[in-house]
């Protein structure tokens, strides 16, 4: 007759034995809830990167992990929209008065809910009102600007479902160019996500970075850098 299986007691040769595997045991069970949720945060930090082109955009950049001057990073995704929807956001007619708001499609909602904050753009073309001397017709086309960077960003507050915060960049108007006088491509529509930043980001630092390291790919960066008189300082011209 074979003998009876008895459970085994496991026992210890020292208290430290003990101590040491329920340490380890404890830290394998962290470990793997602390992968859980970097696997959950991963997913939707992909999800919001790689969200699909709305159709009323027709150029989509993304730069990853920029880093400010402090070494902190951020992630942005820039939208120029389309020549149909531009000239229904950026008309003189659209900005100036209360009526003809645009209507998103539901794809640019989703966009701009996915985002931390969101950016509205506000320029001028190079021209002047005929007869203003060249500072005064500047000054007047930089406070244009302005009133369609506040335009484009009560668009979009209308379009949001939540709370994301949303800023106005004035980059002014446009510096004079040789050749050609067409200038509605001076008054694009630009609206700037801001996908993932960490905590104390420069984001005046950072979204330069990002535009200097793709001016070469995208060329709305380098112009948005260079080519606008509010933008050409050191920093962006931020608006409350």
């Amino acid at each position: 007759m074979e003998p009876s299986a008895v459970p085994v007691q496991r026992r210890w040769s020292s208290l430290l034995s003990a101590v040491a595997w329920g340490a380890s045991t404890l830290a394998f069970v962290v470990a793997g809830v602390c992968l859980s949720y970097a696997t959950v945060q991963e997913v939707s930090r992909l999800t919001r990167v790689t969200t699909p082109t709305p159709p009323e955009v027709s150029t989509d950049v993304i730069v990853r992990n920029v880093k400010d001057n402090a070494g902190r990073r951020a992630s942005f995704r820039v939208l120029l929209f389309t020549d149909e929807f531009r000239w229904r956001l950026s008309s003189y007619d659209a900005l100036e008065s209360d009526n003809g708001e645009p209507t998103f499609t539901p794809e640019m909602k989703a966009v701009l809910n996915r985002a931390k904050e969101i950016i509205a753009v506000g320029a001028s073309s190079e021209e002047i009102v005929p007869g203003l001397a060249a500072a005064e017709g500047r000054k007047r086309e930089e406070a244009r600007a302005g009133r369609r960077a506040e335009k484009i960003a009560m668009w979009i507050r209308s379009a949001l479902t939540t709370a994301v915060p949303v800023r106005k960049l004035n980059v002014g108007h446009h510096m004079a160019t040789k050749g050609s006088k067409e200038t509605s491509d001076q008054r694009r529509v630009v609206i700037i996500l801001v996908l993932e930043r960490e905590d104390g980001t420069n984001v005046d630092e950072a979204l330069r970075a990002a535009m200097a390291l793709e001016s070469i790919n995208a060329p709305i960066f380098e112009a948005l850098l260079t080519r606008y008189s509010l933008s050409a300082a050191k920093a962006f011209t931020w608006m409350e």
